[in-house]
């Protein structure tokens, strides 16, 4: 591996997104489920996206969204969409032929049976996202690892995320796991509950830069 793509998420301000991109993150994802405290507006991302256009992969991450955010979505300057619901195959099959936009799925693990569905998502998609598994009420950014032996022997078709958990402690043990080059980071680069802090994420891409050399 030569470069790990590192996703930002949850991200809720300009200083803390220009931060990112300084570091070297890739994507930034930006999440719209009124329970997190990582929260969005509509009219705050769309400033932002507006700022830093062109300069780094942006993500609209969204829980079952409806067709009404879809096409809300669809109209922001995003490159990608993250569906971390439940969302089923026949919708991802949809929305993959109605917006032009890059689909990341996410699946929750525990589990190596948990990865027995996500083969047939796979021509709709363009990332597979791993995330362990969460309360009903708070689907991600708990801060919780999955086991990771369990994708021991996971050899799909296309890039996946891993997440979950991930701090500035265990990014390198990740990274040296060699499954992936695709790493996202939430609450392991905040110092409070969906507040982002400068310093953990110029921690967090370092590590994962030089455990890759």
């Amino acid at each position: 591996m030569t470069k790990t793509h590192i996703k930002i998420c949850g991200v809720k301000d300009i200083k803390i997104a220009k931060h990112a991109i300084n570091c070297g993150a890739s994507f930034l994802g930006f999440v719209f489920f009124k329970n997190s405290s990582r929260n969005i507006s509509i009219s705050k991302c769309a400033e932002i996206l507006d700022k830093i256009n062109g300069k780094v992969n942006t993500v609209a991450v969204t829980v079952n969204p409806t067709q009404s955010d879809l096409e809300t979505y669809s109209k922001m300057k995003f490159t990608h969409i993250q569906l971390h619901g439940n969302e089923s195959l026949n919708e991802v099959r949809k929305i993959n032929e109605a917006y032009n936009l890059k689909i990341i799925k996410s699946f929750s693990i525990s589990t190596k049976s948990d990865l027995d569905k996500i083969r047939e998502y796979c021509p709709f998609i363009d990332h597979i996202l791993l995330d362990s598994k969460q309360k009903k009420d708070m689907p991600g950014g708990t801060g919780q690892t999955f086991d990771w032996k369990i994708i021991k022997n996971f050899c799909p078709n296309k890039s996946f995320f891993l997440s979950g958990g991930l701090n500035t402690t265990n990014i390198s043990e990740a990274i040296n796991l060699k499954k992936t080059e695709y790493f996202d980071v939430s609450s392991g680069v905040e110092n409070s509950e969906g507040i982002k802090d400068e310093k953990l994420i110029s921690e967090f891409i370092s590590k994962a830069n030089k455990a890759v050399k």
